[in-house]
């Protein structure tokens, strides 16, 4: 072998070695998925936020069919499930000041306000960061979450949350373009 494949080789399994000498991960490919999903939960937090942005204060009490969720109570509803899944995990408590009571929330959070709107969905994209920040491989690899009927896994939090901020931040297009507003686009970044 000589030293350039040596030299390339080692390289390669730094980030490895690395992953398996952090304190608490033992399972380079555990962390991987953590670490990958906080840029990710990043970039989703971003992406939201520029569609709630886009709309503008008048807007949040509108929907495109009367069965529908006005664009704030979406907004609001995508923020209550974040909190709702990382909650779950048991790793911290929900901060008092971002209530997930649908009752208290109507109390203390006026849905027609972008500000408010915005300000409880930003928090809940942060508690989420924090959980993140604090999950350990154990918290991840774990199969006795419980949410709803059946057991769930760490990861199946992780990706239940994305999937279903997805899903409503997709529907929240709609709100827009009924509007005539052209919605933020997607960021395609080719990661390092």
């Amino acid at each position: 072998m000589n030293r350039r494949h040596l030299l390339a080789g080692l390289a390669a399994a730094a980030p490895v070695q690395a992953a398996q000498s952090t304190p608490g991960w033992s399972n380079p490919f555990a962390r991987t998925l953590r670490d990958s999903f906080i840029e990710h939960w990043k970039d989703t937090k971003e992406y939201t936020l520029a569609m709630l942005d886009a709309m503008p204060p008048d807007g949040f009490t509108s929907k495109p069919d009367p069965a529908q969720r006005t664009f704030g109570e979406q907004m609001v509803h995508l923020a209550i499930a974040n909190l709702a899944y990382f909650r779950a995990l048991g790793i911290l408590p929900v901060p008092d000041s971002l209530p997930m009571d649908r009752n208290v929330i109507a109390k203390q959070i006026n849905q027609a306000d972008k500000t408010a709107v915005r300000r409880y969905v930003a928090e809940s994209f942060d508690y989420v960061a924090t959980v993140l920040d604090k999950m350990t491989e154990k918290d991840l690899t774990r199969k006795d979450v419980n949410f709803g009927r059946n057991p769930h896994s760490g990861t199946d939090v992780l990706f239940r949350a994305y999937m279903h901020t997805a899903h409503h931040r997709g529907q929240t297009v709609v709100y827009l373009r009924v509007k005539g507003i052209v919605p933020p686009t997607w960021k395609f970044e080719p990661t390092a």
